[in-house]
C-alpha cells in the first residue's frame, strides 16, 4: 500500500479516536443531564449525539474500506490506535447501555404509577372516591 494511503488511514484513526472521545464525554452530559432534568440542555445534547455518530459512521466505514485492502504487516504499526478505540468503543457502549437501563427503569416505574393513579376515581374537591357498583344482578339459573 502506497504511503499516502497509510498517511490517510492513520489521520482517520485518529479523526475516530476524537469523535468517539467527544461521543463518550456527550453521552456523560446526557445522563448529567437526565439526572438534573436539564431538558434544554437534554435536546442540545442529543442533537450533537446525532451529528457526532453521524461523522463517526462515515469515517468509520472509510476507515474499514482502507483497512480491508491493508494486510497484516500493514496494520501492525497501527494496533495501538485500533486497540485504544476498540476500548474507546466500548467505554461508548457502557455509557449507551447505562443510560438505556435507566431509562427502561424510569419509563416502567412512570406506566406503573399512572396504571395506579388511573385507577382511581376523584372528586371534585380532590378527594379519592371508592367506587362503588349502583346495583348488582344475581343469576339464580344455574
Amino acid at each position: 500500500m502506497e504511503k499516502s494511503q497509510l498517511e490517510n488511514f492513520e489521520a482517520i484513526l485518529d479523526l475516530e479516536d476524537s469523535l468517539i472521545s467527544e461521543i463518550v464525554l456527550i453521552q456523560r452530559n446526557i445522563h448529567d443531564a437526565v439526572l438534573t432534568k436539564s431538558w434544554e440542555t437534554l435536546t442540545v445534547l442529543v442533537n450533537n449525539m446525532n451529528e457526532a455518530s453521524t461523522d463517526f459512521n462515515n469515517i468509520d466505514s472509510q476507515r474499514d474500506a482502507i483497512q480491508c485492502k491493508m494486510n497484516a504487516a500493514e496494520l501492525k504499526p497501527f494496533s495501538n490506535k485500533l486497540l485504544l478505540l476498540r476500548s474507546k468503543l466500548s467505554q461508548s457502549k457502557i455509557e449507551n447501555k447505562a443510560l438505556s437501563d435507566y431509562i427502561s427503569i424510569t419509563r416502567g416505574f412512570i406506566s406503573g404509577v399512572l396504571d395506579k393513579a388511573t385507577t382511581k376515581t376523584y372528586s371534585r374537591y380532590g378527594q379519592i372516591v371508592q367506587k362503588q357498583p349502583v346495583s348488582v344482578l344475581v343469576s339464580t339459573n344455574l
